[in-house]
């Protein structure tokens, strides 16, 4: 099954949105990771909540310098999300948790299709009122 989610433009780098195809009641988060596009369920497996609505942010990685004065840096900026309920945290891109855990969230491939090709594509697509103009993007669920 696929899904529309709309126009690469109305989510640039940095951007996510979630939408409600029928087969996945909870939701999917689509998000835009420097001009790449990753879709998670948007429930954590921690507990429940709704992982997609959390911050998109990075994390800190500390590293050893020559000197031996530790440092930590802020990297990854814009690769994590964080659930919103108890701030567990996962790679957007794999599902996986940034800390050493069996625990994933489910991924979902997203692709960019063209309006020509998704207009031929259309038959047994669930959309959602949109205007095609430029790429699309589109979950295959």
């Amino acid at each position: 099954m696929r899904y529309v989610v709309g126009l690469v433009s109305d989510l640039p780098p940095g951007g996510s949105k979630v939408v409600y195809p029928e087969k996945v009641k909870s939701g999917i988060g689509v998000f835009n990771v420097d001009g790449e596009f990753y879709a998670l369920k948007n429930t954590c497996p921690h507990m429940g909540g709704p992982l997609c609505k959390g911050r998109v942010r990075g994390t800190s990685a500390a590293q050893l310098p020559e000197d031996g004065q530790p440092e930590v840096h802020w990297v990854r900026h814009g690769e994590i999300i964080a659930c919103p309920w108890h701030h567990w945290e996962f790679e957007i891109k794999t599902g996986k948790t940034i800390f050493e855990s069996r625990q994933k969230v489910r991924t979902y491939p997203v692709a960019i299709e063209s309006a020509e090709e998704l207009e031929r594509l259309k038959e047994g697509v669930e959309t959602i009122p949109v205007t095609v103009e430029n790429s699309t993007i589109v979950l295959e669920l």
